[in-house]
């Protein structure tokens, strides 16, 4: 059972990662459309990611391309991540308890 419980659980983690990989590149996806229609002194180009930082993509988008749905679809990336965290965990947890 801990094979299995094990095998099981990098499955998870591998798709966790995935959806991680892929929410990140919405976001940078949505960076580069942005930027492609901003003047070159507008560009957005953050060194450090924190809560600002994302209200100032989501205004600039509301503003450049009111009807992207990329935020929408990194979040849901973004929730699936920790959902097949936690399925990993999960499963770990259930084949090695006694």
């Amino acid at each position: 059972m801990h094979l299995v419980a094990v095998v099981a659980a990098v499955v998870f983690v591998v798709a966790a990662y995935v959806s991680l990989f892929r929410s990140l590149n919405e976001v940078i996806g949505l960076q580069h459309e942005i930027n492609a229609k901003l003047p070159t002194d507008r560009r957005f180009e953050p060194l450090f990611w924190w809560f600002g930082t994302w209200g100032k993509l989501r205004e600039l988008q509301k503003e450049v391309l009111p009807g992207s749905d990329r935020l929408k679809r990194s979040r849901s990336f973004r929730l699936l991540f920790f959902f097949f965290l936690f399925l990993a965990m999960a499963v770990l947890g259930i084949g090695f308890r006694k």
